[in-house]
């Protein structure tokens, strides 16, 4: 198994009672603090991210949103396109 070098530092500040319960989650898990702070928190970054970056839809919106890629695009959007941006 390949060794990962762990070169990045994270410190968090919080109360006595908080780490406290955070320690017996990961007893709990018999996982250190620092393994199950990390698994954690890239649990709840992976369900962020998902969550900003993926669209749902049924599939009947599905069927409709490619219809409408498959329009051709409006003359509006095609002059937009074309348009000099204002920062150039």
């Amino acid at each position: 198994m390949a060794t990962v070098t762990k070169d990045s530092r994270f410190d968090m500040r919080m109360t006595a009672a908080q780490r406290d319960q955070i320690e017996r989650a990961a007893a709990l898990r018999g996982k250190t603090l620092t393994q199950w702070a990390l698994d954690r928190l890239l649990e709840a970054a992976r369900y962020d991210i998902e969550q900003e970056t993926t669209t749902h839809l049924a599939s009947a919106e599905f069927d409709q949103f490619a219809a409408a890629l498959e329009e051709p695009m409006p003359l509006s959007a095609r002059k937009l396109i074309a348009a000099k941006a204002v920062w150039e």
